[in-house]
């Protein structure tokens, strides 16, 4: 039987409070970068009178969260108590160069994402994405009829995607496969990476008709004219047949183990015996980090999907007539699977 824990332990009730104030750290993180604070003291120290006028804040309160933010190392507070100059973790935010830190500071600091994570005990009690009931509208009409929150969807999920696009182009061989067909394609960087990589080979996207522009826009800017055609569609209706390779990254997670084994059988349909469909997603195990976890959490009060252990996956491409022939890690936690139909 435990033993009760008559007495506090009071270094684990600061650790704990820390935890419990990670919110309000993470908020004001949040409104910093909105503001755009780190990329005006890219350029020089400023006041914080100077950073109000730049930025339309009231100076008080602005300077009483740069205060606070400097506590931490976000930022740093000189000597005359009123002027602020970056510091390396300030520096992480910055718009341009691209970091993906700093889209992910920008996505995660619009109210629909702040609410959605607001609303996490429903998700936890019922197993679903509590987005719609926070915001009244599903992730997925948010983000294709807002401007802006398809702008903070779309910067945060290519400055990730464009990095790890070109490591997972190095760990498969494309080189043999005339023809790519990525679905659900997103913005392009995939089959960006690819068609450089290799350019004997050529490419298909297939994506939604609000999406279809931008990932041309990408395509044309990586110097891979003539060797491409974007495919507006869904995924849920009809898969472009005929090609050598398909491709599907980061998409299936975003959706239940039933709705994953019907695009699957969707793709299956366009495949030819012997063409190999590569799954390429986030894995978690026993050995996941917080990073990973928390991510995976994220997609449960987004959309209502989750990462999955690799052997979920291969259980799901079986029930969808699909078996795993080799599989590939990338970096982390991604990995490729790569399946032929059974």
């Amino acid at each position: 039987m435990t033993e009760p824990i008559e007495t506090v332990d009071q270094s684990a009730n600061r650790q704990m409070m820390a935890v419990l104030q990670g919110a309000w750290r993470a908020r004001a993180v949040h409104v910093a970068a909105e503001l755009g604070v780190p990329d005006l003291l890219a350029e020089s120290e400023l006041t914080v009178t100077e950073l109000a006028e730049r930025t339309g804040a009231h100076a008080p309160t602005l300077g009483r969260l740069l205060r606070a933010l400097s506590t931490f190392g976000v930022f740093r507070r000189l000597p005359d108590g009123r002027t602020y100059a970056q510091t390396p973790l300030s520096a992480v935010l910055l718009s341009e160069p691209r970091n993906p830190e700093s889209a992910d500071a920008r996505f995660m600091a619009a109210n629909w994402h702040w609410a959605a994570w607001g609303d996490l005990l429903h998700t936890v009690r019922t197993g679903e994405s509590s987005f719609e009931k926070a915001n009244g509208t599903s992730f997925w009409e948010l983000t294709k009829n807002d401007p802006d929150a398809k702008q903070r969807f779309n910067a945060a999920m290519s400055t990730v995607s464009e990095a790890e696009s070109a490591d997972i182009a190095s760990a498969y061989d494309f080189s043999a496969s005339g023809h790519v067909v990525d679905v659900a394609g997103g913005l392009g960087s995939l089959l960006a990476a690819i068609l450089t990589a290799h350019p004997t080979v050529r490419g298909t996207i297939l994506e939604r008709q609000e999406i279809v522009p931008l990932a041309e826009e990408l395509l044309a800017k990586a110097g891979v004219d003539g060797r491409y055609e974007t495919v507006a569609g869904d995924f849920f209706e009809a898969i472009p047949a005929g090609a050598d390779l398909y491709t599907i990254k980061r998409a299936l997670h975003d959706w239940d183990d039933d709705t994953i084994v019907r695009i699957l059988g969707r793709i299956r349909e366009a495949m030819r015996p012997g063409v190999p469909l590569l799954i390429i997603e986030s894995v978690v195990d026993e050995e996941s980090d917080q990073e990973a976890l928390f991510r995976g959490l994220l997609l449960t009060v987004l959309v209502g999907g989750q990462d999955r252990p690799e052997s979920d996956y291969r259980a799901l491409a079986e029930r969808a007539g699909l078996r795993v022939r080799r599989s590939i890690p990338v970096g982390g936690d991604l990995r490729i699977l790569e399946t032929v139909r059974t």
